[in-house]
């Protein structure tokens, strides 16, 4: 299994880099990837994602149509058989719900994807400053509108997470140039993937 997931919080340049890999020819790789966003990649999660994104509503509420968008995905690609690049994975789920009991997170997201995790994160890194002048520019959805000590509390648990789970992972340091990770990324992805 061939399964990488950009992971890290909003604003750091996950989504350009995955936008520059797609741009790669086909014969970059070793065997052509199959690209997947969370949430808002089948013709269900484009509806989820806009109610997830542009609404308020409960914690609870949130998750589980996270949830649904995970198993829709999940039950519409083989990701035990395919080569994956995905933008973001139920790791950014659960590094997102702060205060949830982890390990009722984990077994419900488990459920959705089969008991299929990601093989390989590539994580980006960012502190308060950055944070600061990416969310400064941009209009933010309803997550984004919690904060840089939000999101700050988000890396943490993600750092969690990704020590917890034991995952083999690329930590990115987000200020550096787009030229400079998407060198790292290639090399990485070149070197692991079998």
């Amino acid at each position: 299994m061939n399964y990488y997931a950009f992971e890290g919080i909003d604003t750091l340049g996950k989504s350009t880099q995955i936008e520059l890999l797609k741009a790669l020819p086909n014969s970059y790789f070793k065997f052509q990837p199959i690209f997947v966003k969370e949430p808002g990649e089948t013709a269900l999660g484009i509806k989820l994602r806009e109610l997830i994104l542009n609404n308020k509503m409960s914690k609870k509420a949130r998750m589980f149509l996270f949830l649904a968008d995970r198993a829709e995905l999940f039950a519409n690609i083989d990701f035990a058989n395919e080569f994956i690049i995905a933008d973001r994975s139920l790791i950014s789920h659960i590094a997102y719900e702060i205060d949830s009991d982890y390990k009722q997170l984990l077994d419900f997201n488990l459920f959705a994807t089969n008991n299929i995790l990601p093989n390989h994160i590539i994580f980006f890194k960012g502190d308060e400053e950055l944070l600061q002048d990416r969310l400064g520019a941009k209009n933010l959805d309803e997550i984004e509108k919690k904060g840089i000590k939000y999101f700050l509390k988000v890396q943490q648990n993600y750092e969690k997470i990704l020590k917890n789970l034991n995952i083999n992972t690329l930590t990115i340091n987000a200020r550096l140039s787009v030229e400079e990770i998407n060198k790292k990324i290639k090399e990485y992805i070149n070197d692991t993937c079998n």
